[in-house]
């Protein structure tokens, strides 16, 4: 599989992976970024009730989810897990150590110029964000580029960040369009076409493909079939590009066409996880592993509700509802599954794995009871689902009871992390050069 064993909690570590302070920086800003994004999301509760998607508070809410939180966490973890499972260094440790202070100057800029939709900080602030995405886009594709392994985790990995790239272009032609009247008359369309670039070519095609390496690595599942695997990623490539011609030529059975293939890759990737978990040598699988299965079928649901909304009333608060539940119960709900496992290792590989000088060495069970997860996860699931339905219905109440339930779990998941990196330990490992 490619993974080389690093310690008690597995393999996210070798001998070519970056300094702990690359992918540490990229990860500790987004559990931030997840923090400010939960106390944003209850503020913003009521007005999500009343389905105003477009209205320059909810956009930030969206992006501080998004960029300051998913998107920060995962450029970290990609740093590192790429070392590790495509037995390459990265092309350019000081590049991607650089490229953090751009992207978090940039992030920071943009959603504050969002709250006030004040047009020259989105138009500078946004390019430095799409500057930072570029260049990181560049330093992965750069680094995998060398690796010998070969098959549909590379793929998934790689067309990840191509689409990554792509949706950073859509969101700079949307930003353009402020100033730039052709681009106006298809505003609609680009939104659409970074929504779908990022949610689905981008978090997802990652999700699916590093969940084949870390899903067995975390359940010490050996012996497993991998035949499905080409066919997840055929079917995943079919559904994202049968999607953007069906919103471009606008023609709604494309659309409904593209989510029945989405559909079939995840009930594809589901059954993957069956055989993977049915081969699996530890006895009891943790929560969050548990966890990370179930959100592949919360993304069939979200794929579904996309297939009957092309069919529905397609209004604003379905349309957004639908987005919300794909991008909260899939790529949140997985990030954080594997935040649980990826967090502690990365802290005990950096203060433990040459020993302690004095008493025992603590192991990663001993940093954080994986169980604890459990409340945040069912807290998070049934916020979302309350949320979801009621804006379906357009029950504001609902709503914000639900956005409120969602925030309460985040910010639990964001007091476990605190504990685990101990904040003021890290912030001087942070400031040490390695």
């Amino acid at each position: 599989m490619g993974m080389v064993p690093g310690g008690p909690g597995g393999g996210l570590s070798n001998s070519q992976s970056p300094p702990f302070t690359v992918p540490m920086r990229y990860m500790l800003f987004g559990i931030v970024g997840f923090l400010v994004f939960a106390v944003d999301l209850a503020l913003q509760s009521e007005q999500l009730g009343h389905g105003m998607p477009l209205e320059p508070s909810l956009v930030a809410v969206t992006h501080m989810l998004t960029l300051g939180s998913l998107l920060a966490f995962v450029m970290g973890a990609v740093y590192q897990l790429s070392t590790v499972a495509f037995l390459i260094p990265l092309s350019t440790v000081t590049s991607a150590r650089w490229n953090f202070w751009v992207y978090a100057v940039g992030v920071i800029g943009l959603i504050s110029s969002m709250i006030r939709w004040w047009i020259p900080g989105l138009v500078l602030f946004g390019s430095l964000v799409t500057l930072s995405l570029y260049a990181y886009v560049a330093i992965v594709l750069t680094s995998i580029r060398k690796t010998t392994v070969k098959g549909p985790v590379v793929w998934f990995v790689a067309s990840a960040h191509v689409n990554l790239a792509l949706a950073v272009t859509a969101a700079l032609l949307l930003i353009l369009s402020f100033v730039v009247v052709p681009l106006n008359h298809v505003f609609q369309e680009l939104l659409v076409t970074h929504i779908v670039l990022a949610a689905g070519g981008f978090f997802t095609f990652l999700i699916l493909g590093f969940s084949y390496k870390l899903l067995p690595m975390f359940t010490l599942a050996h012996g497993f079939s991998t035949k499905r695997q080409p066919w997840t990623f055929a079917f995943a490539q079919i559904a994202l590009w049968v999607l953007l011609i069906g919103v471009w030529a606008h023609v709604e059975m494309l659309i409904v066409v593209g989510g029945l293939f989405g559909m079939v890759t995840l009930v594809n990737q589901g059954l993957d996880f069956r055989g993977i978990l049915q081969k699996r040598l530890r006895r009891r699988t943790e929560t969050p592993m548990t966890t990370a299965v179930a959100a592949v079928w919360l993304a069939v649901v979200g794929m579904l509700g996309l297939v009957l909304v092309t069919f529905g009333t397609r209004g604003l608060p379905q349309w957004q509802g639908v987005v919300t539940f794909y991008l909260m119960g899939w790529v949140t709900l997985t990030v954080m599954s594997y935040a649980y496992k990826i967090v502690p290792f990365l802290i005990w590989t950096k203060r433990f794995s040459r020993g302690v000088e004095k008493g025992k060495t603590p192991l990663i069970k001993d940093m954080i009871n994986v169980e604890r997860a459990r409340p945040v996860v069912v807290m998070f699931v049934l916020g979302l689902i309350i949320m979801a339905v009621s804006s379906a219905w357009q029950f504001a109440p609902g709503v914000t009871v639900g956005a409120a339930l969602c925030a309460l779990a985040v910010l639990w998941f964001c007091t476990q992390m605190v504990k685990v990196l101990q904040i003021r330990k890290l912030s001087k490992e942070l400031m040490t050069r390695d």
